[in-house]
């Protein structure tokens, strides 16, 4: 989508940027914490949980995984599966499978200390289906095909949904292609004819569409992030820390650990854009 920004002050704010001093800015680097990023769907598995340590705020290498640790999940059903550590600080299922309506509980041992997050698998609406329109070259829009979404909303107020959109079979993970969404301004009501991206697709692209339900605690993570993640500028707010669901089973223990377990239920649809102008 094009976008145009503008700034009165233009020309007065170069001026002053000759006069900028240069600062080096000396951050306290802190304790490094453990790191989670897990999920649990409805889908086939295996599901993944990637373990590693936060690292300090300019340090622009990766950060280093977490081997070795104990990592099990379990659900209200009494199921309890331990999961395999398949490459570096990456731990898979191997036999779980997720439901709608079940409670899921993460364990993590790992350095002496202990961790718990607990999710959710939210019901989710089916995905009728999916369909592409054309656009020329306008002052908002970009010259292609734009996919749109058609569907009910669950009634009853008080879901969230995230939409993963993947283009020949590869997930758009730009920080600005993270979509989340509540119900508020939808609530129960059928969804016609919504453009799924900004960006225009071209024929013969292939796009999956995926409706995850989410917990309001997850919805509220992936927000923060979204803001996070698009701050740029120089009337960007100061970096904040996100909040996370993992939690130290140990009350005294001054190791805390950031990240989030979530889980989804998810329902899919595709289309392979055509020529059709």
């Amino acid at each position: 989508m094009k976008k145009y920004f503008v700034f009165p002050f233009l020309f007065s704010a170069l001026a002053l940027a000759g006069c900028e001093d240069v600062v080096d800015v000396t951050l306290d680097e802190g304790s490094s914490q453990l790191a989670v990023d897990g999920l649990v769907t409805d889908q086939p598995g295996p599901y993944e949980v990637v373990l590693s340590k936060t690292a300090a705020y300019f340090n622009n290498v990766p950060t280093p995984r977490v081997s070795g640790a104990t990592v099990t999940i379990s659900d209200n059903e009494g199921n309890v599966e331990r999961l395999t550590e398949v490459a570096p600080g990456r731990y898979v299922t191997r036999t779980l499978q997720g439901k709608i309506g079940n409670h899921y509980v993460l364990d993590i041992q790992a350095e002496g200390e202990q961790y718990r997050a607990e999710t959710d698998i939210k019901r989710v609406p089916d995905i009728d289906s999916l369909d592409q329109v054309f656009k020329e070259e306008s002052a908002f829009d970009d010259e292609g095909y734009y996919v749109r979404y058609y569907g009910p909303e669950t009634p009853g107020r008080g879901d969230y949904y995230r939409f993963k959109i993947y283009r020949n079979d590869t997930l758009l993970n730009k920080p600005s292609d993270l979509l989340v969404r509540s119900d508020e301004f939808v609530e129960g009501n059928y969804i016609g004819g919504i453009e799924m991206h900004e960006d225009p697709f071209k024929v013969e692209d292939k796009i999956r569409v995926e409706n995850c339900a989410i917990t309001s605690d997850y919805y509220f993570f992936l927000n923060e992030l979204y803001i996070q993640t698009n701050n740029g500028g120089m009337f960007a707010n100061p970096p904040a820390n996100l909040r996370t669901n993992i939690v130290n089973v140990n009350p005294a223990s001054t190791r805390k650990a950031v990240g989030y377990f979530g889980g989804m239920g998810i329902r899919t649809k595709e289309i392979v854009i055509r020529d059709g102008k």
